[in-house]
């Protein structure tokens, strides 16, 4: 608790603020704006557009050799099936937590919880990332060891989508890293001893 200081008549600082320094008319005191929210704002919405851009490529990636008779999707493979979901699932939690943010801009408890979530989408992102960046390396060079061969050289149109999407993704999950150090900044800065 702050200390409390008396004014030229004898009014507490609590009491100065509310009635104005003298017992004038009341002003509202304006709690000070949060540095960092431009910035995790611009962050989020980076995130949004990568993770919808991302989810969609790899959604929709698929390729059909004549050369095999064969199609090559990715809802064949489990590893890029969550890595769909999880980046839909990021994309969506941060569109609403841009929505969430501004309408509650100043609450400390919304940023604690917001960032404990982020925590959890960066989890997310990681762990769909490292799960379809095995399945395209393997699709790319295979593995003699387990008779899995590679399968990029007739299918390199398909891995090319879905190396794009790994990319997008994981440049996603640098910013939501990025998007985490300021929160723990914002959160450390308001916080009292």
């Amino acid at each position: 608790m702050a200390p409390i200081h008396s004014g030229a008549n004898g009014a507490s600082a609590v009491e100065m603020s509310a009635t104005g320094y003298g017992g004038g008319p009341a002003r509202p005191v304006a709690t000070p704006p949060n540095p960092s929210r431009l910035p995790k704002l611009i962050i989020r919405l980076l995130v949004i557009a990568l993770t919808f851009i991302a989810t969609i490529v790899m959604g929709v990636a698929k390729q059909t050799s004549r050369e095999y008779q064969a199609t090559v999707k990715s809802s064949q493979s489990s590893s890029f099936v969550y890595f769909v979901v999880a980046n839909a699932f990021v994309c969506v939690y941060s569109a609403m937590a841009v929505g969430f943010s501004f309408f509650n801009s100043s609450s400390s408890s919304l940023e604690l919880i917001l960032t404990i979530a982020d925590v959890l989408a960066l989890g997310f992102l990681f762990t769909s990332n490292a799960a379809a960046m095995a399945v395209d390396v393997l699709a790319r060079k295979g593995n003699e060891d387990f008779g899995w061969g590679k399968f990029c050289n007739i299918a390199d149109k398909f891995c090319g989508e879905v190396t794009a999407a790994i990319v997008l993704s994981s440049l996603a999950t640098v910013a939501y890293a990025l998007l985490l150090v300021l929160s723990i900044v914002s959160i450390h800065k308001r916080s009292v001893y």
